[in-house]
């Protein structure tokens, strides 16, 4: 008898959660956010261990920019039903944009695992994995599965672009043009294949096809900054260093937020001997990035150059601080302690830059390692 009552009392608490539940996915439906969530809002109060509301919920509060807010729903729709796909989907998404790449590649496993079906899921694991610095089983796990959504979906040009740019990430450069032409040939004005392909010609060195594949692009979007950057780097590698410098300039103007635009162009300016345009162009580089360790190390580099001891080395102690695993900065302030007339200093400094280099050796002959067959390692 005490079932029977528990289980009425179950069924009067999801039909009192039914009017607000149809209310709030007309009102999602509609496009208003907030409404909809306190709708939501209300149908959990009546249904509270609805996986599902949770989750609603914690989408909505997403949308409204309360990524904070949103993850304690995810995580209370996972305690309800660990296996509930959406909630896993939107907490690893949530969990990216909070920057804990781990965890958020781990919700997105499980969601696809749980949904293989899902497409979207698929498709934005992939992206997580060849976003995680480019680690090979990383990025060999992302070309499986946007493999396998191309076999699923042949005709879906954004599954094949994206296939074919982790192709080319894994030196695959040919396969991956392959799937850019096959792309342009169902849609010859397919913006985003004539890029890739372009990037393919620069990963495999083939400068020439690059330029001419960027200068085609920058003839039909002219407003478009990744493309005036893109070009910009082919032009750099052909050693056109003004045409190079126009080109990043450009897309300065057009984006003047990306800070490896302002790097690049610092760069091309150091190649050419301009230590002052070198170091503002850092400058500008770091306000927009203030962690970005290899511009500290290029201001520092440049300030140096113009004997600007004291700005040179505070330059470099941010680089080392950001990126303390790279031996060039601690080379390089030792370099200016010793100008200084500090020797203990620059001693120290000399010392930690062997240590650093000697571990990155070691770090890289170990990788090199486990990428080798081994009938490729030396013999002993």
């Amino acid at each position: 008898m005490r079932r029977l009552v528990l289980v009425a009392a179950t069924s009067t608490l999801a039909a009192t959660a039914q009017p607000a539940r149809i209310e709030a996915q007309a009102l999602k439906a509609k496009g208003d956010a907030q409404a909809a969530l306190q709708a939501f809002e209300r149908a959990a109060q009546a249904e509270p261990k609805a996986a599902d509301l949770q989750d609603e919920i914690g989408f909505l509060l997403m949308v409204l920019g309360r990524r904070a807010d949103a993850l304690p729903y995810f995580d209370r729709a996972l305690q309800l039903n660990p296996n509930y796909a959406p909630a896993l989907f939107h907490r690893g998404v949530a969990l990216r944009i909070a920057g804990d790449l781990d965890r958020a590649i781990a919700d997105l496993r499980k969601a696809v695992a749980v949904a293989p079906k899902q497409q979207d899921y698929r498709v934005r694991l992939a992206a997580m994995l060849h976003d995680s610095g480019l680690v090979q089983p990383k990025i060999e796990d992302a070309k499986k599965l946007y493999q396998e959504a191309v076999q699923l979906d042949p005709a879906n040009k954004d599954y094949r672009n994206s296939y074919g740019l982790t192709l080319v990430d894994l030196g695959q450069a040919k396969e991956g043009l392959a799937q850019f032409g096959a792309v342009l040939k169902a849609d010859p004005q397919n913006k985003a294949a004539q890029v890739n392909s372009g990037y393919a010609h620069l990963q495999t060195e083939n400068y020439d096809a690059a330029l001419q594949a960027f200068r085609k692009l920058v003839a039909a979007y002219p407003d478009d900054a990744v493309i005036h950057y893109d070009l910009g780097l082919a032009l750099k590698q052909k050693d056109q260093l003004e045409a190079a410098k126009a080109a990043f300039q450009k897309s300065i103007e057009l984006n003047p937020k990306v800070p490896e635009t302002h790097y690049t162009l610092g760069i091309t300016f150091w190649q050419n001997n301009e230590a002052e345009q070198t170091a503002a162009a850092m400058r500008s580089a770091i306000a927009l990035r203030p962690d970005y360790a290899d511009a500290h190390y290029m201001l520092g580099t440049a300030l140096k150059q113009l004997n600007d001891l004291d700005g040179a080395a505070k330059a470099l102690e941010s680089a080392i601080q950001y990126k303390p695993d790279t031996p060039g900065p601690y080379n390089m302030l030792a370099q200016i302690r010793q100008r200084q007339g500090n020797r203990e200093a620059a001693k120290q400094l000399f010392a930690k830059a062997a240590e650093v280099k000697k571990k990155l050796d070691e770090s890289q002959a170990q990788r090199l390692g486990t990428m080798m067959p081994a009938s490729a390692l030396p013999k002993r």
